[in-house]
């Protein structure tokens, strides 16, 4: 059974970045609510992310690096939490 997880990142252009093992912001990691086995496209439940725009969250569900299963949005940040994480990632 695979671990859920949380992740932080940022949400940009309707995206969601995380910071990957390397120094740079990775490739937009795409959030969903389908679970990891389900025979459907991982796009069709993704998640809109249109009211977090700019701001860094917390994703908590199955990590499999470009997608994340079962996604849920469990903390939103505020917007000094937010200029941190965007520091951190080197934004």
């Amino acid at each position: 059974m695979i671990e859920r997880e949380i992740v932080i990142g940022l949400v940009k252009d309707g995206n969601f970045y995380t910071r990957s093992p390397e120094p740079e912001i990775s490739a937009p990691t795409l959030l969903t609510e389908i679970k990891v086995m389900e025979s459907i496209a991982p796009e069709a439940r993704q998640l809109n992310l249109t009211e977090y725009e700019g701001k860094a969250i917390a994703v908590q569900g199955h990590n499999q690096g470009d997608v994340i299963y079962e996604a849920a949005i469990i903390d939103v940040a505020g917007p000094i939490l937010t200029v941190l994480v965007k520091q951190a990632m080197g934004d």
